[in-house]
């Protein structure tokens, strides 16, 4: 039996159509693989993407508590040294009221020691050692040889002048013209000599902080 022409056309088109069905079929199995593979892209960029924030998030946090931390360290050592700082005041406060009272020293000694050491330090031959007038009946006579003697200038001449406006223990020691003076007071010479002390103390009670400033200066 031969193929008529219509036959022949319905084959045609079937042959179109079937091909035209796996081209379309193709086109969706790469249009889905594409698919998937940008999703996948996609899913890894996201997981990256995430990954990268904890990472951010959790070096921020140790900044953070880094942070933290060493401002605490800084506000606790700032308390400490100033509650140190209180009790060194404290001390410098009960060593002047001892020495007002007098207590623990023999006031006649003491006096001769600092004239004589102020004697020894200034130059000239004729010195005034002013001293309060209330402390004379505790200190007695004779206080010119013994200071000029332990001073180790025998031959300097020494004044010694009672001076009621004073009202502190201890000497001032002045040349003749007044041109020099050293005052060895005793509260004169603890605000003198209270850096040099304040270390000293610091350094039993808190050796990193002997090196800090009082009150901003030295």
């Amino acid at each position: 039996m031969s193929m008529t022409e219509h036959d022949s056309s319905a084959v045609l088109r079937q042959e179109i159509s079937d091909d035209a069905r796996r081209q379309c079929d193709d086109m969706i199995s790469c249009a889905r693989r594409d698919a998937e593979a940008l999703l996948g892209r996609e899913g890894s960029a996201a997981i990256e993407a995430r990954l990268k924030r904890l990472e951010e998030a959790r070096s921020e946090g140790a900044r953070r508590r880094d942070l933290t931390l060493a401002a605490v360290f800084v506000e606790t050592r700032r308390l400490y040294l100033a509650r140190i700082e209180v009790l060194l005041g404290s001390i410098r406060e009960e060593a002047a009221k001892h020495l007002a009272a007098r207590n623990g020293f023999d006031l006649r000694e003491s006096v001769i020691n600092l004239a004589s050491e102020a004697v020894r330090g200034m130059t000239g031959d004729e010195f005034v050692v002013r001293l309060a007038e209330g402390s004379r009946p505790m200190l007695g006579g004779a206080l010119e040889e013994e200071i000029a003697s332990r001073a180790g200038r025998p031959g300097v001449k020494i004044t010694v002048s009672w001076d009621a406006r004073m009202s502190e223990d201890g000497p001032i020691v002045t040349d003749a013209a007044e041109k020099q003076v050293w005052d060895n007071r005793y509260r004169a010479r603890l605000e003198r000599l209270w850096p040099q002390i304040r270390r000293a103390i610091a350094a039993e009670m808190l050796p990193a902080a002997a090196g800090e400033p009082e009150g901003g200066a030295t």
